[in-house]
C-alpha cells in the first residue's frame, strides 16, 4: 500500500523549510537595514524605511558603512534598485556630498546601462567623472548587483569629492615647475600622476523630474534646430537618441518629450515605435 500520509508530510517539511529559507533571508536583510537604520552599530547610511529590500541587497548594507569609513566623510555610498528608476535610491551614506537622499532617481548612467545592455560582461565601472546638478565634480565608481539570473538588480555606488586633492596636486606640480623640481628629474623624481577623467559620464540628479528634464533638454539641444523647426525625421532622430538614453525607463518621460519637442503624447508613442522597430 502507497503510504500517502508519509508523503505528504514529507512534502510539508519540505515546504516548511523552503518557507523558513525564504523568512531567513528576508529576516537578515531585515537585520542588516535595521542596522544600517542606525541600530546599535551607530550606521550613518540611511535606508528607505517604505520600501522593501531585495534579499541580494543584504551583504552591501554594512559595506556601505564600512567604505564610507575607510574612505572618509567627503565619499558618498549609494545602494539603487532597479525596480523602480524614479525612486532607485534606497540606501545612502554621506548623502551631503551631492546633495540627494533616499527616495531620489537613478542616474542617466543607470539609466543607459540597463537600456542598452553595454556592460552585460563586467561587473563593475571604476573612476568615471560625475557631475552633481550645482556643478560639482565627482570620481565615481559603480558595482553590479545581478540575481541569480545574473540580470541587474542593483547597484552599488561611489562618488569621492576629491577636488581638494587635485587642487593639491596642481599647486604640487605648479611649486616643482617653478622651483626645478620638475617630474622625472633628478631633483624631483616624482612619478607619473594619473590622468584624471575630463568626460562627464553621469550626472546625479536631486529628483526624477530633473533627470527626465535635463536628459531630454540636452538630446533636443544637440540636434542644433529650434523643435518648432524640426521636420519629422528630425523629431524621429532625437527620440531615437532619447531611447537610447534610457529615458523612457522613467514614469512621465513622454509627457516630458512631447512638451520638449513640441508634439502630442500621441505622436511621441508613433514616433517610438518606429525607433524601436527599426531593431
Amino acid at each position: 500500500m502507497t503510504n500517502h500520509g508519509g508523503g505528504a508530510a514529507a512534502g510539508a517539511v519540505a515546504a516548511g523549510a523552503a518557507a523558513e529559507g525564504a523568512a531567513a533571508g528576508a529576516a537578515a536583510v531585515g537585520a542588516a537595514a535595521g542596522a544600517a537604520a542606525g541600530g546599535a552599530s551607530g550606521s550613518a547610511t540611511e535606508v528607505d524605511r517604505s520600501r522593501v529590500l531585495r534579499a541580494e541587497f543584504g551583504p552591501y548594507l554594512p559595506m556601505m558603512d564600512f567604505l564610507a569609513e575607510l574612505l572618509g566623510p567627503r565619499t558618498e555610498v549609494v545602494l539603487h534598485d532597479t525596480s523602480d528608476l524614479s525612486r532607485s535610491i534606497v540606501a545612502l551614506t554621506n548623502g551631503h556630498v551631492s546633495g540627494r537622499s533616499v527616495g531620489g532617481p537613478a542616474t542617466d548612467l543607470v539609466l543607459k546601462v540597463l537600456q542598452n545592455h553595454e556592460h552585460d560582461d563586467q561587473d563593475y565601472l571604476a573612476n568615471y567623472l560625475a557631475e552633481s546638478r550645482t556643478g560639482g565634480t565627482f570620481r565615481s565608481s559603480t558595482f553590479f548587483i545581478r540575481d541569480a539570473d545574473g540580470e541587474v538588480v542593483g547597484m552599488l555606488c561611489i562618488n569621492i569629492d576629491d577636488e581638494p586633492l587635485t587642487r593639491a596636486r596642481d599647486l604640487l606640480e605648479a611649486i616643482t615647475a617653478t622651483t626645478g623640481l620638475v617630474k622625472g628629474g633628478s631633483r624631483g623624481g616624482a612619478g607619473p600622476v594619473g590622468p584624471s577623467p575630463t568626460t562627464v559620464a553621469e550626472r546625479l540628479s536631486m529628483n526624477v523630474d530633473e533627470l527626465a528634464l535635463d536628459g531630454v533638454a540636452r538630446i533636443v539641444a544637440a540636434q542644433r534646430v529650434d523643435p518648432q523647426r524640426m521636420t519629422p525625421d528630425e523629431k524621429i532622430a532625437a527620440v531615437r537618441e532619447i531611447e537610447r538614453a534610457g529615458l523612457f525607463l522613467l514614469k512621465g518621460a513622454v509627457a516630458q518629450v512631447a512638451s520638449a519637442l513640441c508634439v502630442s503624447e500621441p505622436t511621441v508613442y508613433r514616433y517610438v515605435r518606429a525607433v524601436r522597430t527599426e531593431g
